[in-house]
């Protein structure tokens, strides 16, 4: 679930980015301001060479130069969307370059609570003032733009996507349709009315506008692609599966999560295991496309096994650290064939000689981890309940945060065979303990089951042993910092006092 939820966190940010669009190259509109005379293909050239030069400039931190490069690329072909995303966005970036950090003297004392709300609405106020003033540059740049080329309808669609920043969605869609009266085939236009559709929850709108535009560019279009497959997520499963695999076997790239989704949804394990093969065979090291997330992708596959079965589990992890020290050895080799020999590396010889050991690999970790829990549990049928507690202590887990991968690994087993070898040893409290421990962040059934059974054998009731569980989770939970916001679907104030003493699920969500 941490896995989903990071993957979702990462996919929201990228359904509302400017890149919405922006692997779209449909010609849209008949004016080309600087290349009328030049073939579309020369005109996208010049385009595409002034977008690089931009990217280069705003790498080093040229802002200024980056948007002139980008306008440059705008001018050579107005149908390109990167050139207008990258255009806009800069502007975005802009509003926020202030914030830079410079040098400055330490403070004479700590600022207190009220001082730093203060500075911090100071800081949210210059950066909402510095947007509006660049917003209203874009809006002028493209009106300029709009008088001399009224029938360029990318145009259209460029100012159509600055009213959206300044939250006039309906002036956005209105400019988005002239772009489509102008130019039907313009898909750029299509995507942003499927975007926004999908934002007010028009499901049908949604679907019918991503149609469209995939219609005309169905290769370019993996962005536009999520709005119209995430439409059948949860009316059709069937079909989203169908549609996300087909797609997968033709245009693979950026479909990591949708394949996700078509394996967390799958509706048997037989299906779940097949999907998440698939996700290997896609994006593995040794595939046409591989992938720097799949380490989470399987981790969840991981997961799904470790519960189910064992055996699949270890082979999964040994694979995977297989590839994980395929992968290490190539780049240590690409290290040691760019060293050159030098004084300061023979300087430096001693001191790499007393670096402390690099740290285990994350997937020679996990495979000595579900390598441990098959031995120990050996170890206890022969009752040797110490070999197995210094067994597992030895191959435990220790994530360094929440976003460390070991932090999502499933380690129900593992703290089953602590509390049975505990248990075996006669300290039934401290089986408790463990099994008890391992329940506070969530429910589980079969950890459940184990804490009623070393309960029992304390002379606790089942109602015992529940109360001890949730005075357990009072006595760690975190109180939750008060807000005030509108919610998003109703435009009403809502407070977290509003709902004290009541169980609630918040999801904040930032719809651009």
């Amino acid at each position: 679930m941490k896995n989903l939820a990071k993957l979702s966190i990462a996919f929201s940010a990228f359904l509302i980015s400017f890149a919405t669009t922006a692997q779209i190259h449909t010609v849209c509109g008949a004016d080309n301001p600087k290349s009328s005379d030049a073939t579309a293909t020369s005109a996208r050239q010049k385009s595409e060479d002034a977008i690089k030069i931009g990217d280069l400039a705003d790498q080093n931190g040229s802002l200024d130069e980056a948007i002139a490069d980008y306008k440059a690329a705008i001018l050579a072909d107005p149908s390109n969307v990167d050139a207008h995303t990258k255009f806009i966005g800069a502007y975005a970036e802009k509003s926020y370059a202030f914030l830079t950090p410079k040098k400055v003297k330490p403070a004479k004392r700590k600022l207190t609570k009220e001082e730093q709300e203060a500075a911090q609405k100071k800081t949210q106020a210059k950066v909402k003032k510095e947007g509006e003033k660049n917003n209203n540059i874009l809006l002028a740049t493209y009106d300029n733009w709009l008088k001399k080329y009224p029938k360029q309808a990318m145009f259209y669609w460029g100012k159509a996507r600055v009213m959206e920043m300044k939250d006039k969605d309906e002036d956005a869609k209105s400019l988005l349709n002239q772009a489509l009266a102008i130019d039907p085939s313009c898909a750029p236009a299509l995507a942003s009315l499927s975007n926004m559709a999908a934002t007010a929850g028009d499901v049908a709108a949604q679907r019918e506008y991503a149609e469209k535009a995939l219609s005309l560019d169905p290769k370019g279009s993996s962005d536009v692609f999520f709005n119209y497959a995430l439409t059948y997520l949860s009316t059709d499963p069937a079909k989203f599966r169908q549609v996300v695999e087909e797609r997968a076997a033709k245009y693979p790239k950026d479909l990591e999560f949708l394949l996700v989704l078509v394996a967390e949804n799958a509706s048997s394990l037989a299906d779940q295991e097949a999907a998440y093969q698939k996700l290997y065979d896609i994006y593995g090291p040794k595939s046409a496309n591989p992938s720097d997330d799949l380490t989470y992708t399987m981790i969840e596959a991981y997961n799904l096994y470790a519960k189910s079965d064992p055996a699949k589990a270890l082979a999964l992890a040994e694979q995977m650290q297989k590839d994980e020290a395929d992968d290490l050895a190539k780049k240590a080799a690409a290290a040691k064939a760019t060293e050159t020999a030098s004084k300061d590396k023979d300087k430096n010889k001693d001191k790499d000689a007393k670096k402390a050991d690099p740290p285990k690999p994350l997937w020679e970790s996990i495979a000595d981890f579900q390598r441990s829990i098959a031995q120990a549990q050996s170890l206890i049928a022969q009752k040797k309940y110490t070999d197995a507690q210094a067994l597992l202590a030895k191959n435990e887990l220790k994530p360094k945060g929440d976003y460390d991968p070991l932090d999502s690994i499933h380690q129900g087993p593992y703290e089953l065979a602590q509390a049975e070898a505990f248990a075996g040893a006669g300290d039934n409290q401290k089986a408790y303990d463990t099994v008890k421990t391992a329940l506070l962040p969530q429910p589980d059934a079969t950890l459940e089951a184990a804490l009623d059974s070393y309960g029992a054998k304390l002379g606790k009731t089942a109602a015992q042993v529940d109360e001890d569980v949730w005075q357990s989770r009072e006595s760690k939970a975190k109180a939750m910092t008060p807000f005030d916001l509108k919610q998003y679907v109703t435009d009403k104030q809502v407070k977290l006092a509003d709902y004290r003493g009541q169980v609630v699920l918040v999801n904040f969500w930032f719809p651009g």
